[in-house]
C-alpha cells in the first residue's frame, strides 16, 4: 500500500497506448473476479455460517502483498462493494482518455493515434459505454445470483436449527439488498449502437 504513490506516477507519464492498455486489463480483471465469485460458492456455502473475515476452507491463498492479510485481500480488496468502486475509478479514467484524445488529435494526428489504438469514436463512445455498463451489470448479476443461493441455504439451515432466526433475517435483508441494486441497474441500463 505505500507503494500506491509511486505507482500512480508512473501511470501519470505512461504512454496513452500503455495507459489504455492498463485500464483494459483493470476492467478484465474485475471480469474474471466477478465470474469466479460463482466459483467459490459452492465452497462458501458448504460453511455452516462462513465468517467474513476468514478465508473459505477450500482455498489456501497466500499473501499478495506484504502489507495485506489474505483475509483482507479475499473479502475487502476483492470484494463486489470495492469492485463497483474501481469500476466508478475507471469510469473517470476512460472519460479522461476520451478527453485527452479530443485535444491531442490536431497535435498528434489521426495516423499516430491509430496507432495508439482505441482512440477512434465508436470505441471511445460506445465500446467504454458499453464495456462498463456490462462489467458492472455482471458484478450486481453475480451479487444477487449469490445472496439468493445463500438465502435458499440459510433457510434449510434454519428449518434445520443450525442458524438462528437473526442469522436468516440478515440472509433476507442481504437478498433484497442484492436484488433491489439489479434490479436498479436493469432499469437505468442502456446499450449504445
Amino acid at each position: 500500500m505505500k507503494q500506491i504513490p509511486e505507482r500512480l506516477a508512473l501511470l501519470r507519464n505512461t504512454k496513452p497506448k500503455s495507459f489504455f492498455l492498463a485500464i483494459v486489463v483493470s476492467v478484465t480483471l474485475i471480469s474474471i473476479f466477478s465470474v469466479g465469485n460463482l466459483w467459490f460458492v459452492n465452497g462458501l456455502l458448504a460453511q455452516a455460517t462462513p465468517d467474513q473475515n476468514s478465508l473459505p476452507d477450500d482455498l489456501i491463498l497466500p499473501l499478495v502483498h506484504p502489507d495485506e492479510p489474505a483475509e483482507y485481500t479475499f473479502n475487502e480488496r476483492l470484494s463486489e462493494e470495492n469492485a463497483l468502486n474501481s469500476l466508478s475509478q475507471i469510469r473517470n479514467a476512460l472519460s479522461s482518455f476520451q478527453k485527452l484524445t479530443i485535444k491531442v488529435q490536431d497535435v498528434l494526428g489521426m495516423e499516430t493515434l491509430h496507432e495508439v489504438g482505441n482512440t477512434d469514436w465508436e470505441v471511445q463512445n460506445l465500446g467504454f459505454f458499453n464495456w462498463m455498463n456490462t462489467a458492472e451489470g455482471t458484478i450486481k448479476k453475480q451479487d444477487y445470483q449469490i445472496k439468493k443461493l445463500e438465502l435458499t441455504w440459510a433457510r434449510k439451515q434454519y428449518q434445520d436449527g443450525e442458524i438462528d432466526q437473526a442469522s436468516l433475517v440478515l440472509k433476507e435483508k442481504s437478498y433484497a439488498t442484492a436484488k433491489q441494486n439489479f434490479q436498479e441497474f436493469w432499469k437505468s441500463l442502456q446499450i449504445g449502437d
